[in-house]
Parts: structure tokens; sequence; C-alpha cells
């Protein structure tokens, strides 16, 4: 079959000893004659009488997946003394640890906010950079050794290299699987509780609302407690309201215990003194300011009402109370509509006839607030704080215990490992199977040997990801997109019953990670700091899910491209240990230019889940200005606080990266590639045979490409990754398409 394209071939297999290359050149200089040793022997000979290459300074010092995991324990370390630090710090200088947390900051609610937006943006900088070293001892510990391969091959099962995968945690050694399974769990508290470790607490308002005559400001008479009364010889005053009551239900007061009763009318005649002075509202200013539960920057409210009364200025009164059985203080604007006995209230349909708006029956005019600066705090969660440190500490030494093992387990934790491995030592499990991809791999395992013709066709890189991964992906990003929406939609409806217009420039001034009363989750509330701050950063296990399986896809598109290159260019394997010519590992598990931009993609994805949906803490304070206590014992009322344009930008970054992940899909390797191996050990081994004497001491260490090697025997070539100097003497060349190949 001689043609001017295909030169003739001598009717040899390509695995006999004898070996005849196409132009009659030495491809192996001093190629050693003895009969008897294995090709495998021959390589190893070869290489005790020629010592390997001597690292560059680049490779020694940065191109080693060693001195990357070192790296990335470096950082785990740094975080571990930055937290330890930050809790001796804490302790020493933030005063007294009250209920598990402590002041950071105590003074203006811009600042406090800013300070805290801050904080959460550096917390999250750490825990992404942790968690990226810890999932990169994840995939290299979870990657076999040879002698784990060879086992798993015996028994025709493949394994990955190259990334983290459950497929190869029940096949690898158990002392490995546990390490893994231990770096997985401890990154569960970071998910869960780090970014809660530092939250905003709001100060909200108890406040008196009092309806009065225009009298009232003049100074004129009131009566707050009705005539005296008597009930079974016991005599009582009723009281509207006490700050601390449940609602403004009538409090008896004996008549003896005149010290509750001058408070009271100690306090009012101050608002009567005071209230000319406060600032004036319309009526529909004054629903949408009290419409707010969480009453911020505003106290006592004067609603100033066309009735006359020749005896008391005072028509009504009573308080309100934000407590954590309850958060419907706003009933009074409604007049007190009840619906099978629970209090409910819409200020928004009074506001759109606000001229109309009666309370108790009675017309109002206009309303006096009493306007206050409020005081936030930047608070940290001691309890927190330890179990952060612990979990950190569990990293540290479980790091540490892979890097001391790194040597002594002997892990293919790439494709040029596992390369550099099966050529040294062939792997015949797979032997005749030179164009198996890692798709067809249990099929062609069945049958070896069986001829296969070479159709080059121009594979996108999704080939390089099973079915079930890219569904289970696109499943989970539909799903965090539908409770995104569910729960983003929900918070936009009530943003917008606050009062609050959904026009951007509204959504922004809200802010990202801002704690503010109109966005805060409404329901009964934790009296648990920790409680409050699982349930805040529920979402933060979902990208990490997610987070986990785009990296695994990612990682494997881009190993199926750098093996794609092999067919077109000669190019150096890619190893943990680079030597000669050889490429060191990418450090964030794809090339840099890639690499980079997803990890800062991850930060900010992060950052932004983390200002979405967060821990909120309020102190409430009784109309007086005291700190209030609840009945159920909790010292703060804790909640979950939203942002809707942190949640817009969530959508966008989550947008990014899907399509980021289907764009580089529908890419095509180039023509002529070798069959796509992705992580597959066996189709990786499968393209590793190589005839005898092909292989110098430094060809591994050189560049190396894959073509059609040998020589044809009965019609049928093979196909193998081949040292580049192979084809430059004419002892290799391209595969035919329509030639068979085992």
């Amino acid at each position: 079959m001689a043609t001017k394209n295909h030169p003739q071939w001598a009717p040899q297999s390509y695995q006999d000893t004898t070996y005849q290359p196409i132009h009659h050149v030495e491809l192996v200089q001093n190629a050693p004659t003895k009969r008897g040793l294995t090709p495998t022997e021959h390589f190893i000979q070869d290489a005790e009488q020629h010592p390997k290459p001597k690292q560059t300074w680049f490779q020694a010092h940065f191109g080693g997946l060693k001195r990357t995991l070192r790296l990335f324990l470096a950082v785990a370390i740094i975080v571990l003394i930055v937290n330890v630090s930050w809790l001796l710090y804490a302790k020493s200088h933030y005063g007294g640890i009250d209920s598990g947390s402590g002041i950071i900051q105590r003074g203006d609610c811009n600042v406090a906010k800013s300070t805290n937006t801050w904080l959460h943006l550096l917390i999250n900088f750490l825990s992404t950079s942790l968690l990226t070293g810890s999932n990169a001892f994840m995939s290299a510990y979870c990657c076999p050794s040879r002698k784990e391969v060879d086992k798993a091959h015996a028994r025709r099962k493949w394994l990955h290299v190259g990334i983290l995968s459950l497929r190869n945690l029940g096949k690898i050694s158990k002392r490995k699987s546990l390490v893994v399974l231990l770096l997985c769990v401890s990154s569960v508290p970071f998910h869960l509780l780090y970014n809660s470790l530092v939250f905003v607490s709001l100060s909200a308002n108890n406040y008196y609302y009092t309806i009065g005559t225009q009298e009232f400001l003049e100074n004129a008479s009131y009566n707050l407690t009705g005539p005296l009364q008597n009930s079974w010889g016991s005599l009582y005053w009723t009281l509207r309201a006490l700050p601390g009551a449940t609602y403004d239900r009538p409090t008896r007061v004996p008549y003896r215990d005149t010290a509750t009763v001058d408070s009271l009318y100690k306090y009012y005649d101050q608002i009567q003194k005071s209230a000319s002075s406060w600032e004036r509202l319309s009526n529909r200013d004054c629903i949408q300011a009290y419409s707010n539960v969480f009453m911020t920057g505003r106290r006592n409210v004067v609603l100033v009402s066309s009735e006359r009364n020749a005896t008391n200025s005072v028509l009504y009164y009573g308080t309100t109370e934000l407590d954590n059985g309850g958060m419907d203080n706003n009933w009074w604007i409604c007049s007190r509509v009840q619906d099978g006995g629970n209090v409910k209230c819409q200020p928004g349909e009074y506001a759109a006839d606000a001229d109309n708006w009666t309370v108790w029956g009675y017309p109002i005019d206009y309303c006096l607030s009493e306007k206050i600066e409020d005081v936030c705090q930047v608070e940290f969660s001691m309890d927190i704080m330890v179990v952060v440190i612990i979990f950190n500490a569990i990293k540290v030494i479980a790091m540490t215990w892979v890097l001391l093992r790194y040597n002594a387990e002997d892990i293919l934790t790439t494709v040029g490992d596992s390369v550099s491995s099966f050529l040294e030592r062939e792997d015949e499990t797979t032997r005749g199977m030179c164009l198996a991809g890692w798709r067809d791999i249990d099929h062609t395992w069945i049958h070896p040997g069986n001829g296969v013709l070479y159709q080059p066709r121009q594979q996108r890189w999704a080939k390089a990801v099973s079915t079930w991964k890219w569904t289970f992906f696109i499943l989970m990003m539909l799903a965090s997109f539908a409770l995104i929406a569910f729960f983003g939609g929900w918070g936009f409806v009530h943003t917008k019953n606050r009062g609050n217009s959904l026009s951007p420039s509204s959504l922004w001034e809200l802010g990202f990670g801002r704690a503010h009363q109109d966005a805060v989750v409404i329901y009964d509330t934790v009296t648990s700091l920790v409680g409050v701050a699982l349930l805040s950063n529920i979402p933060q296990i979902l990208l990490a899910s997610v987070w986990l399986l785009y990296m695994g896809i990612m990682t494997s598109m881009f190993l199926a491209a750098d093996w794609a290159a092999f067919g077109t260019k000669g190019q150096p394997l890619m190893v943990k240990n680079a030597r000669g010519e050889q490429r060191g590992t990418w450090l964030l598990g794809a090339p840099l230019a890639w690499g980079l931009p997803l990890l800062i993609l991850q930060v900010i994805l992060h950052w932004l889940i983390s200002q979405s949906i967060f821990l909120i803490s309020l102190n409430i304070h009784d109309p007086d200005g005291t700190l209030t206590t609840y009945r159920k014992g909790g010292p703060k009322f804790l909640n979950c606080g939203y942002s809707p344009i942190a949640i817009i930008f969530c959508i966008v970054a989550s947008m990014l990266l899907m399509l980021s992940a289907i764009a580089l899909a529908f890419r095509r390797f180039p023509q002529g590639a070798p069959p796509v191996v992705a992580t597959c050990s066996a189709a990786i081994s499968a393209a590793c045979h190589l005839p005898y004497g092909m292989l110098k001491h430094d060809s591994l260490y050189g560049n190396m490409k894959w073509g059609q090697c040998g020589q044809p025997h009965s019609g049928v070539g093979h196909c193998a990754l081949t040292p580049e100097e192979a084809f430059n003497a004419g002892y290799a060349q391209a595969p035919i398409p329509g030639w068979a190949y085992t």
C-alpha cells in the first residue's frame, strides 16, 4: 500500500522487539541490542545511566503541585492565626461578651453598616481562599496511586485523575478517603457560620401613639386613667398602655401604686411640652413613616384630630411593642381591623385615601413625629468564632497530613503523571484500545484488539464531561434560579408593600447587606444567634455544591483541551513535579487566564450571597429609650435581613457562571485531536503503549505528540502518545483517516 502520502510499511507488528523506522535513521542513540529486556526494563536501565534533568528555578519554586499545596497550607495557617488573633483581641479590647456576642463599633448607623460591609468582604476573601485550598487538597488526595489504578484496571474499572471525584472514594485507600471526607465536612461550618461571624445590630423603637385635640398642644388638661374603679373591694386605675405591656390592652394599676401612674403622667407631660416642636407630617407621610414594623429614626407620634373634648385633650392613646411573639405593631394605623383574632393591617390601603384617615373613629388632620438619632452596633459572635477556629485547626491538621504523606502515596494527580507512569511501565490491561475515548472505554474493554477505523471529528468540549454531570449541573442551576426567583419575588413584593419604590435607585439605596427595616424576613423570630446564622447561610451550602460541580466540569474540559493539543503540536507533559521541558500544574484547576477570573467570580458570588440574605440583630427600645426585655427571654430581636439589589446581582453573576460553562462546552477540539480521554485512567493508559525502543531516557521530559507509531500489521496500525522527535525523524506520523488502529 505505497502511495505518495502513505509510506511503505513492513508487515511487522508494533509489538515486535525489532523495529524498523519509515526512514533509515537512528531514533535512539546507542540503543541496546540485548534481547530479553522489556521496554520498561530498558527505560529504567537507561534512566539509571542518564539522571533526570535538573529543575529550573521556576519549576523548583513555583511549578510543583506540592509547592502549591504548601502555599494553600500557609493560607490556612494564616487564616487560623487571623481568627485566633481576632478572638484574643476581641476579648481584650471589645469589652465583656454578653450572651455570646461582643461589640466592635457603636455609633452612627451609616458608619456601622459600612464597617459591616467591608468586614464581610474580608471574611469572604479569607473563607474563599481557605476553601479553595481545601478543595485543592481534596482533589489531590482523592486521586489514585499507580497501585490503586492497577488494582482497579485488573477488574475492568477505571478511576479519575486530576479532579475531585466521588467515584474514587470507594476505590482508593481508606485513610485517603477519610482525610478527603474530613476536609469536606470541615468546610461546612465555614459555609454555614463564617459569614455571620460579624453582624450589625440596628436600633428599633417602641413608641406611644396619641390621638389628641389641638388644645393638647396648648397645654390643655388630659386624663389617662379614667375614673377610679372598684372590683371586689379593690380600687384601681385603668391605664390604656404601659411600656412593655402587651399591645395596648388595658392594665389595672392598684390605687396605691401612685409611682406607676405618676411615671406615665410625667412622660406624657414631656410629650405635651415637646410635641409642638416635632416634625409635622401629612396624613400620607405619617402612614408611610409609621407603617414600618421596625421603627427607626422616630419614636412617639401625636395624631392631631379635628374632634374636640372640653374635659380631656387626649382622645385615645396606646403603645406599640415589637416582641418575639409577633411583628404587627403598626395595627393602630388600621384602627385594629381584626380577622379571626389575628391582627392584620395593610397601611398602603389607608395611604391611598389619607385625607379621610381615621384612627379609632377619630378623623386625623396631621401628625407630629418625634425624630431621634438611632445608634447602631457592629457585633461579633464568640460562639461562631470558636466553632470556626476549631474547624480551621482541623483543616490545618488534615492538610499537614496530606503533605507528610504526599511522597509516600505516589499519587497520580495529573493526566501527565498518569502518562509518565504508563509509559514507564505499561498497563497490559488496556493494550489494543488506542482509539478508545473515555465514553466508550467500558465497551472497548470487553473486546480489546479489534481494529477501529480512525475518523477525525472535531468534537465539542462538552464531550469531556458525562451527560449525567451536565444534567445535574443544569438542574442545580435551574433549581437555584427558581429558589432565587421565589424568595426574591417574595422579597420584592414585601419591600413594595412596605411602601418602597422598586426603581433601581430606590433598591440601590437599600444597599448591599445593609439591615433595613423594610427588608427583613417577617416571621416569628429565633432567639438563638447560631440558629439564625444557619438559616441565613443555607444558600452558601447550595453555592458550594454548585461551585464544586462547576469547577469539576471546567477542569475536565480544560484538561481535555490540553490533551487534544497533543494531536496537532508537540508539547511537554503537565506533571506534579516538573523537570526539563515539562510544565507544572495549574494553580487553580484551569489555565491562569481562566483560573484567576473564576477565583474572583467565586469571591464575588460568596460575598453577594452573604449580602443577599444575612443575619440581622435589633436592639429594641421602649418609648422612654431604655432597652426592652422580651417575654421569651432573648436579649435581642434576631432575624434574617435581605437585600433586593444584591439578589439581582446574584442572578447576574449566576447567569455568567452558567453561561461560561455552556460557552466553553460548545467549543471544538482541533482537527486531528486524539480521542477524548478526559480524566479517565483507562483511556489515558490505552494511549500509552509504545513500540520497543521508541522511548529514550529523557523523552518524558521533552515534547510529546499523539499519532501513528510503529508499523502496521495486516493493515492495522497503532496510535500512542509519542516523543515529538519520533515525528521529526519520520518514525511516527498523524493517523490516516479510514485506517484501522488498535
